[in-house]
């Protein structure tokens, strides 16, 4: 009979729910990840203001920060020479709100300076291609962002077509009226 008994406190025991942790413990631990993640955050910050402090030691002086334009390959830290077109004037098609006139001024940048002597020779058939294009527009193709990208990459593709020493790198539109 002990040993039934036995037996019995045995099974009891294992069936009996495990102890949870004290409430104690519980804060203990998360107190301890808040402090870890402060540490890690502010040993990041450290490291970081001692990488730009060695930045700024090293970054070259203002004689060396000149640059040569000829040795500039990237595009967005220079502008190349441009091309400055005269204003179009242009009757947009009818869509049904009353004629509408666009007034646009455009500039081309170019690849090389040497581009522009062959622009000056080829200048009527550059506006020509530009005038059709821009009057096969109605107001609502040209009046939004995303139209006038569009109309600038049209522009592009139609003058490089054109073009044999060189080619433009992109069409710029320094004024942009639609009345």
């Amino acid at each position: 009979m002990a040993d039934n008994a036995e037996k019995k406190d045995e099974a009891a025991g294992e069936d009996a729910p495990k102890k949870k942790l004290p409430l104690w413990v519980i804060i203990l631990i998360a107190s301890q990840v808040v402090v870890l993640g402060g540490a890690i955050v502010a040993f990041k910050m450290m490291t970081s203001s001692a990488k730009h402090e060695e930045a700024a030691e090293e970054a070259p002086t203002e004689a060396e920060n000149k640059v040569d334009p000829s040795k500039v390959t990237d595009a967005k830290t220079l502008v190349g020479p441009q091309f400055d077109m005269d204003p179009f004037i242009i009757n947009l098609i009818d869509d049904g709100r009353g004629p509408k006139y666009l007034r646009v001024e455009v500039k081309l940048e170019l690849e090389a300076e040497a581009l522009k002597s062959e622009l000056e020779t080829r200048l009527s058939q550059v506006r020509d291609e530009m005038l059709t294009l821009m009057s096969s527009k109605r107001q609502t193709d040209i009046e939004t962002a995303d139209g006038k990208r569009i109309l600038k990459d049209e522009i592009f593709t139609r003058v490089n077509k054109l073009l044999v020493t060189g080619r433009i790198k992109r069409v710029y539109f320094t004024e942009f009226v639609i009345q």
